[in-house]
């Protein structure tokens, strides 16, 4: 009974998380991203069949001693595998957005032009200052912030800078 449970929740998993792989997809890159992940034969589509190898391809990376089954150990391993890829992922396109030409390193001017950006949506009058009613303008708009805080840009305002 409980490998019959195990074995639900697994399949359950797995369907849920290709489903949730395939609703972030735009988000991350376009729908594009997904079908070249699991899209076997090249076809430009994703079959039912390709779905089940892509699922049977991570049970299979899951199971670290190939038991056909895992375990809550085996779970949680490669759950941490997965947030440490797509941690990995992220932060490469973090530096690839700052190396604006491409040489694989950020120079002082990449560094600095995310933060000029912002300067300059805060600055709305272009006076080179920033005033508090000009921050406030900027909160009101964005709604105190992307995750329901204070604006993070602001670290006395509690957030950090992204």
């Amino acid at each position: 009974m409980k490998k019959l449970a195990l074995a639900a929740l697994i399949a359950g998993t797995t369907t849920v998380g290709v489903a949730g792989y395939a609703i972030a997809q735009p988000y991350n890159g376009g729908r594009g991203q997904m079908i070249e992940k699991m899209d076997t034969n090249g076809d430009g589509q994703i079959t039912k069949a390709e779905v089940e190898a892509h699922k049977a391809q991570r049970f299979a990376e899951a199971d670290a001693n190939g038991d056909g089954s895992l375990s809550m150990a085996e779970m949680e391993a490669f759950r941490a595998v997965q947030r440490a890829r797509r941690m990995e992922a992220r932060q490469q396109a973090m530096f690839d957005r700052r190396d604006a030409n491409g040489d694989g390193v950020i120079s002082a001017d990449e560094f600095g032009g995310r933060g000029a950006m912002m300067f300059d949506r805060l600055d709305v009058d272009d006076d080179d200052i920033i005033t508090a009613d000009e921050i406030a303008a900027m909160k009101a708009k964005r709604g105190r912030g992307k995750h329901g805080g204070d604006c993070p840009y602001w670290p006395e305002d509690g957030g950090t800078d992204q």
